[in-house]
């Protein structure tokens, strides 16, 4: 092609350019599929929850139905009326609801059942939904059972019946079935599109209904985050996991009457296969396209890039040093542009490199005499220096040694945190300091302090210029202090401070998770003070030196033995239940009844009076907690000291 006919870089460049339309066209086209999936997808969502809010809709009247039918039967029903069999055989219109109509008595027996039990029918006194209804007399839909009798998966339907005086006299109940067709539960068979599913679960994580037979009447598993929080009361939509794993849209609506969970699942699958068909389409339009536009590209390019090939040609000669600048001889303007600025920015370059080794020679002159370890990073997190402190630090040549080595001798523990600081600092810039544990060649640990600066021109970063500081002793003295205000110096035991935040740590606990168990042991020593009296406070102090020794060896690792001043000391035992705390009580009462303290001549024999309490369920902290277990203390020296009295939240106080 003559030159006369694309004279300039520019209208060659155009030329190519027009050329790579189709590119364009491809990219449109790739940011429509983009787009049409976010689409889709936010559209399923919407049908899901849609979907969603029905089936929860449906359930919920349904349960209110059987409610409200056993609420109005309710008042015509007492356990003791000779004619009740009667009265609950004439309810036909409530079998259309229920399976069975039942009645049982304050202890759980059966009264009667329509249809009647086979066998007399269950005592449900143990059952859950029993005690609850007994507990707190109201309402109540049970968690989902198997039937002793007929072997079936069940709820049910709970009313408590009650006197005149609002005294619990037993309770009326209908179950029905989960999986007959009729059953009101019935979700397996209801689809969403062609793989979508509905899964019900009790809010206790028990599957209720489910397509897949395996996951009835089975926990919940906690892989899956969303349904989680739905268990917890949240209701919405997102994308997760399936119970089987796929990738799924879902949507949660709650059933609040009975604590149920909806969700509604749509394989990621079938949202995207219409958009992986188009996908597969547009691919094979555009490699047809490509397959017969790159040869033509390819020879176009290349009549029209030979002039940039000469001047790439002369541009290796003066990075090898051959030549000094562009002596390129075109007809484009535009090339004798770019040489003339390549010329000026070579003659700048060399000038500004003998100035940067002049200032690199300083700089590390400086770092090398630093008394603080320093080290160069690039902006990949590449180790360019380290001074001879920071080796000295270190304890080997680091230089001469991969960049992961360093790695390896940060303490196991603290590797996570390190990471993520030095991940930070690449790809956010971030320069917070941070502390971490340093193992050396030799054994030593030390603790090590790393302040990182990003290095930058003008706004372009370069790298990160770093320092290591040895805060070995520093770390130590403050760990010292910490362990000081927290203890009791003479016992080694906590002291008031440290057992206060002990108990305001499990008690979050406890309100975290309401199963768990907390148990609190409280003593007075009985007949301490003529030890001071008769051999001084020196004797006086190694005689709570031996049982503060005492009490920790008499408790878990998990246990927190506390001095709270005086001879007044407390055992806190999270995950212990009442009467296991009792018989460590019981247990220390003998140890310390057995110790015989010999000093100045005189033998001494000291008791305690021990009070043991837990936190209930009404305790919003540790104070009633506390409280219980000091005033159970008190009432075992009151009546004759040297023994264990229980206070229980629920309970009067027992003397053992």
């Amino acid at each position: 092609m003559p030159d006369w006919l694309l004279p300039t870089l520019r209208s060659r460049l155009l030329f190519g350019v027009s050329l790579g339309w189709l590119a364009l066209v491809v990219a449109l086209l790739g940011y429509s599929h983009i787009t049409g999936g976010a689409l889709a997808k936010r559209e399923n969502l919407t049908h899901l929850a849609y979907e969603a809010e029905l089936i929860a809709d449906q359930l919920q009247r349904s349960v209110e139905d059987r409610q409200r039918a056993l609420a109005r039967l309710r008042p015509n029903l007492s356990a003791d009326d000779p004619e009740l069999l009667d009265k609950l055989r004439s309810q036909e219109g409530l079998l259309a609801l229920f399976d069975r109509l039942m009645v049982f008595d304050a202890e759980g027996e059966p009264v009667a059942a329509w249809p009647p039990f086979e066998h007399g029918g269950p005592n449900v006194a143990e059952r859950d939904y029993f005690r609850d209804v007994r507990g707190f007399r109201r309402p109540l839909v049970s968690e989902p059972y198997r039937g002793g009798e007929t072997g079936i998966d069940q709820v049910m339907v709970i009313e408590p019946l009650l006197d005149g005086q609002g005294n619990f006299q037993g309770i009326l109940g209908g179950n029905t079935s989960l999986r007959n067709g009729d059953a009101f539960l019935n979700l397996q068979s209801r689809r969403i599109g062609d793989q979508g599913h509905v899964l019900l679960a009790t809010a206790s994580g028990q599957i209720i209904s489910h397509p897949n037979a395996k996951w009835l009447m089975q926990p919940v598993p906690d892989a899956e985050q969303l349904l989680e929080l739905a268990r917890y009361g949240w209701e919405g939509t997102g994308v997760g996991h399936q119970l089987d794993g796929e990738p799924a849209l879902m949507a949660f609506r709650q059933v609040w009457p009975a604590d149920w969970v909806v969700g509604v699942f749509l394989p990621l699958s079938q949202v995207q296969a219409p958009i992986q068909h188009y996908a597969t389409q547009l691919r094979r339009v555009g490699l047809a396209t490509v397959a017969l536009m790159l040869p033509l590209l390819w020879w176009l390019l290349g009549l029209g890039l030979a002039p940039l090939h000469r001047l790439e040609q002369q541009i290796i000669r003066v990075g090898r040093g051959h030549a000094e600048r562009l002596t390129l001889h075109t007809s484009m303007s535009e090339l004798r542009q770019v040489a003339d600025a390549f010329n000026r920015l070579e003659a700048g370059r060399r000038e500004a490199l003998a100035s940067r080794e002049s200032r690199e020679a300083f700089l590390r002159a400086v770092l090398a005499s630093s008394p603080v370890g320093m080290f160069l990073v690039d902006m990949k997190g590449r180790v360019n220096y380290v001074n001879p402190e920071l080796e000295a630090i270190a304890g080997y040549d680091v230089g001469t040694r991969p960049d992961s080595e360093w790695l390896r001798h940060v303490h196991r523990e603290d590797r996570r945190i390190f990471i993520e600081r030095w991940r930070a600092m690449l790809s956010r810039g971030e320069e917070r300091p941070f502390q971490y544990r340093f193992l050396r060649d030799d054994g030593e640990q030390l603790w090590l302090e790393v302040q990182v600066s990003q290095v930058t021109l003008g706004e372009t970063p370069l790298g990160f210029v770093g320092m290591v500081q040895d805060i070995t002793e520093r770390q130590a003295r403050e760990t010292k202090q910490r362990w000081e205000a927290d203890h009791d110096p003479l016992t080694g035991c906590l002291n008031r401070r440290g057992f206060e935040n002990r108990l305001e740590e499990a008690c979050s606990m406890h309100r975290r998770d309401s199963d768990k168990v907390l148990s609190l042991i409280m003593m007075d020593l009985d007949h301490f003070k003529p030890v001071n009296d008769t051999a001084g406070h020196a004797a006086g102090d190694e005689l709570l030196r031996r049982i503060g020794h005492l009490l920790q060896e008499a408790v878990r690792e998990q246990d927190a033995v506390a001095r709270l001043g005086g001879d007044e000391f407390a055992l806190l035992l999270p995950g212990c239940p009442l009467e296991q705390a009792q018989e460590i009580a019981e247990r220390v009462r003998e140890r310390i009844a057995a110790i015989e303290f010999l000093a100045e001549g005189h033998s001494f024999r000291v008791t305690a009076s021990i009070g043991v309490s837990r936190l209930g369920p009404d305790d919003r902290d540790g104070g009633p907690l506390v409280k219980r277990a000091d005033r159970a203390s008190y009432h075992a020296k009151r009546q004759g000291r040297n023994r264990v009295v229980v206070q229980d939240t629920l309970a009067e106080t027992v003397q053992s």
